[in-house]
């Protein structure tokens, strides 16, 4: 082994023999007081150096933030205001569904106005010569509107066919102007307006009942209610029947207190078949009352059918109050 040590303005001496004391021991090397800076360096040894970084780990085992999550579960504490979810109990009020049981009247569908109705003059109203109903109609099949006024013994007071060719198929306003006399001094009766079919069948017909005077001023009172007083759902305009039993589903507001009568009248003026039905009075909240009516008939062929639906009068004047009818065809 070769030991150098060189110093300014000094020869290195070279040492030829190895003395015994270096294989032995390594820690008293003889140039040591010439490193005497580097020997500083020793004191670095590595397993010193690693045990400081270990300093670090406990200060970097600082995760004391990490109770930090304990804030995070008063946070979450605060879910408790979720509470308020009761409120949505307010959905309890829907219950007032219950009130739409009223729409139950609702099955019986608002009705129109009466397809013949006189609008300006209402039941015993009292009139003098000459009386001008206003009315809504259509000719019948033959052209003509029947204005009648008969007295309180059933005799025909005045009769005028109106001619209304023209109109075929219309429906319109009429103000015609009735005139009368009387023997005394005021008298019952009843102003009908009508029309029949080509085979002479009355197809519709509305009245009022009045108090006919001789002399005085007109007291007229209005009408009281002007919706059609029959609505019949089936059969239908134009429908064939047959099995011998015509089913009647429909409405009515009675007009007096004898029955509804349904009849079945062919082209000879025969009644085939007929049903009479007794309607309730209507109430406060029904103006028509519901019926159902089945009328046998008995025909040996095809056979042209005019379905009427009428009511007559109960006072001491007797005849039809209205009358509202439509074809049909009856198969054997």
């Amino acid at each position: 082994m070769f030991s150098i040590s060189a110093c300014e303005g000094q020869a290195p001496r070279i040492e030829t023999s190895l003395p015994d004391t270096i294989s032995t021991n390594f820690e008293i090397p003889t140039p040591a007081s010439s490193f005497s800076d580097t020997s500083e360096f020793l004191p670095t040894n590595p397993p010193t150096d690693l045990s400081t970084p270990s300093e670090t780990i406990t200060s970097s085992y600082t995760p004391e933030p990490t109770q930090t999550y304990t804030p995070d579960l008063s946070a979450t504490a605060t879910l408790t205001p979720t509470i308020t979810l009761t409120p949505t109990r307010t959905l309890i009020p829907s219950r007032t569904l219950r009130p739409s049981r009223t729409p139950i009247p609702t099955k019986t569908p608002t009705p129109s106005l009466a397809f013949f109705r006189i609008n300006n003059i209402g039941p015993f109203s009292f009139v003098t010569s000459p009386i001008r109903p206003e009315a809504i109609v259509s000719p019948g099949e033959d052209g003509l509107i029947i204005v009648e006024l008969i007295g309180e013994d059933g005799r025909t007071i005045t009769k005028e066919n109106i001619n209304y060719q023209s109109y075929l198929g219309r429906r319109f306003g009429i103000a015609p102007e009735v005139s009368f006399e009387l023997q005394r001094v005021s008298e019952y009766g009843r102003l009908s307006i009508y029309t029949k079919d080509r085979y002479s069948r009355m197809m519709a017909l509305t009245s009022v009942d009045l108090v006919l005077l001789q002399l005085g001023s007109n007291k007229i009172t209005p009408p009281k209610d002007l919706t059609e007083p029959y609505i019949i759902r089936r059969p239908a305009a134009g429908d064939t029947i047959q099995g011998g039993v015509v089913v009647v589903q429909g409405l009515a507001r009675i007009l007096s207190t004898t029955p509804i009568i349904l009849e079945c009248i062919d082209p000879q003026g025969n009644i085939v078949g007929d049903a009479i039905i007794e309607v309730e009075a209507p109430n406060q909240i029904l103006s028509h009352i519901s019926f159902e009516a089945y009328i046998p008939y008995s025909v040996d062929e095809s056979t042209n059918i005019r379905f009427t639906v009428r009511q007559e009068s109960a006072s001491r004047l007797p005849g039809i109050l209205y009358l509202y009818s439509f074809e049909i065809t009856l198969e054997p």
